[in-house]
């Protein structure tokens, strides 16, 4: 045993120590680019949620202010639908009244002229 050939032990060693070490290096860098990656996808995200929930607050509004219309509009439809019917009925005593008048007129004329 006169001296001991580490060469081998180098030539096997090194490369495993090397190994091990990129690994670990390699890894944290991939979790950090994961992480990284992760926070890109949450910050699009959010800001997609943000522009939707903008679009939803303002799509209510104009709900509200639909409804308010609408029910303005029934409101004059309902008034307006009243103010028929009493016209309507108008109309028809002014018929009935202008065909009494007539048959008046008829039984005056036929009066006049047997006299």
């Amino acid at each position: 045993m006169e001296g001991i050939d580490f060469t081998w032990l180098l030539d096997v060693l090194l490369p495993v120590v090397t190994a091990v070490a990129g690994y670990i290096t390699g890894r944290k860098k991939r979790d950090n680019d994961f992480l990284a990656e992760l926070q890109k996808s949450i910050d699009l995200l959010s800001e997609r949620n943000s522009a939707l929930v903008k679009q939803v607050v303002e799509l209510n509004g104009e709900i509200i202010s639909l409804r308010k219309e609408n029910a303005d509009l029934k409101a004059e439809v309902s008034a307006l639908r009243e103010q028929n019917e009493k016209l309507s009925s108008e109309v028809a005593k002014l018929r009935s009244q202008i065909s009494s008048v007539r048959k008046e007129a008829r039984a005056a004329a036929k009066a006049g002229d047997n006299e």
